[in-house]
């Protein structure tokens, strides 16, 4: 994506009322995040703040709400089932083995790691979500797979 298309974009979505109305901001941010290639690069997000007045920091807040929406840092989101109990212990073994949180990010690893309501996919648990695919019956060697994959492309 070149700097005249992303001008273009932020001409466009302002006129429909971004910033003001987040949700028009929103749909900014997941068209570019498309036109770039699945992730939102920082330079980008730069340029669309400083061109609606506001702070980088407030898009990085939004894309943390948005599950859909992803930063170059890190591209990869890794979601597990709050509220089972056979997730329970996959959440403990996930959280100590990666040192994350809920809602936190391991730039190193290239994934964010956030703890979910339901699935709906009980009877398949303890389920994981990775980059919008549900995958039941998960385990931490599933885990294990999916981040060696980031490692693999990496190197």
């Amino acid at each position: 994506m070149n700097a005249e298309e992303i001008r273009e974009m932020i001409e466009y979505y302002r006129a429909q009322g971004a910033p003001q109305d987040q949700q028009m901001l929103i749909a900014l941010l997941r068209e570019a995040q498309e036109a770039a290639g699945g992730v939102l690069a920082q330079g980008m997000l730069d340029e669309i703040a400083q061109a609606y007045g506001m702070k980088s920091t407030m898009l990085q807040a939004i894309i943390r709400r948005v599950p859909s929406l992803r930063c170059e840092a890190v591209p990869h989101r890794l979601e597990v089932c709050g509220t089972c109990k056979a997730g329970a212990q996959l959440r403990d073994v996930i959280e100590r083995t990666y040192d994350v949180r809920s809602r936190s990010c391991n730039e190193a690893l290239g994934f964010s790691y956030w703890v979910v309501p339901c699935m709906k996919n009980c009877k398949n648990g303890p389920s994981i979500r990775w980059d919008g695919q549900i995958y039941g019956q998960a385990d931490m060697e599933l885990v294990r797979q999916l981040v060696e994959r980031i490692k693999r492309k990496t190197e």
